[in-house]
């Protein structure tokens, strides 16, 4: 069985749902980018480099989920992960609506903050001088193509799971 899983993917793709189900079924521990990037959720960022060293801790465990996209927060992971779950939908619109539906459930997040995502992964998606001094996650990926599964749709991500939990 694969004990050190990588999720990743923009925001609103699904990589929170898919790494709690996955976590619940195999019992190997998850967590979030987001736990490492933020000093306190969605306001304050946590120092880089501190929170580079305390991801870099998970991934010299033998089993755990990871999911994010925050780059310098994965990069480590796509080396040591078993295998990396690429979750990419095609239609924005459709992200735009999980985002949404996300934000209505989160209590500590501001509308500001949630019109912030949106322009964010707009303009990510889009490459109109946002973040183009990063590198992409697809020029971060291709070392590791040989263990990345891309799953393009919600039905995709829980086939996905389903499977993995039977075998």
């Amino acid at each position: 069985m694969t004990k050190r899983i990588l999720i990743v993917g923009d925001s609103g793709r699904g990589k929170s749902t898919m790494a709690e189900k996955l976590s619940k079924k195999t019992g190997i521990p998850f967590y979030s980018t987001d736990d490492f990037y933020w000093k306190t959720k969605f306001t304050e960022v946590n120092d880089k480099q501190k929170s580079i060293e305390d991801i870099g801790k998970i991934y010299s465990n033998n089993e755990w989920i990871v999911e994010g996209g925050t780059r310098h927060l994965i990069q480590e992971g796509l080396a040591c992960a078993d295998i990396i779950y690429l979750l990419e939908f095609n239609n924005i619109f459709l992200q735009y609506y999980f985002l949404f539906f996300r934000h209505t459930k989160r209590e500590n997040e501001r509308l500001i903050d949630f019109l912030n995502l949106l322009k964010h992964i707009t303009y990510k998606r889009y490459k109109k001088g946002y973040g183009n001094h990063l590198p992409s996650l697809e020029n971060m990926l291709k070392p590791y193509e040989n263990k990345v599964i891309r799953l393009r749709s919600r039905k995709e991500i829980y086939r996905c799971v389903d499977e993995i939990t039977r075998g």
